[in-house]
């Protein structure tokens, strides 16, 4: 085996242990979110953010921006967007890019973390009292 054909064959048993076949290694669209962390005091508090948010394709193409399940933006005959959204997140979610044909395109993760974590935080007082 050549070393070309070798490096080749081994860049494809890589991609397929991590479930990605080429195809969808080729058509991934840069896609780019900021900040990726949100800070909130405790877990569960609503964080409400601006983010940057930047993509780019080859081709003109129509997509949408999905926060989870919930459709936040579209883009009709785009081949680059950069711009800034609103978002209110109360734990870590997905943000995805899809065609209109309902292919994703891109996904990134923006996180969220407490300042305080519940479970280092001191008791005031103790679960059982004479008073």
């Amino acid at each position: 085996m050549h070393s070309s054909s070798a490096c080749l064959f081994s860049l494809s048993l890589f991609l397929s242990f991590q479930g990605v076949t080429q195809s969808e290694f080729v058509n991934q669209v840069p896609f780019d979110i900021k900040p990726v962390t949100c800070i909130v005091h405790q877990l569960g508090e609503p964080c409400q953010m601006t983010i940057s948010l930047q993509w780019q394709n080859p081709q003109v193409i129509d997509a949408c921006l999905y926060q989870e399940t919930n459709k936040l933006r579209c883009w009709k005959k785009q081949s680059a967007v950069q711009e800034k959204l609103k978002i209110t997140l109360a734990q870590s979610m997905n943000f995805s890019l899809f065609d209109l044909h309902g292919r994703l395109l891109a996904t990134q993760t923006v996180n969220v973390h407490a300042t305080v974590s519940k479970r280092y935080r001191r008791k005031l007082k103790t679960d059982w009292s004479f008073f």
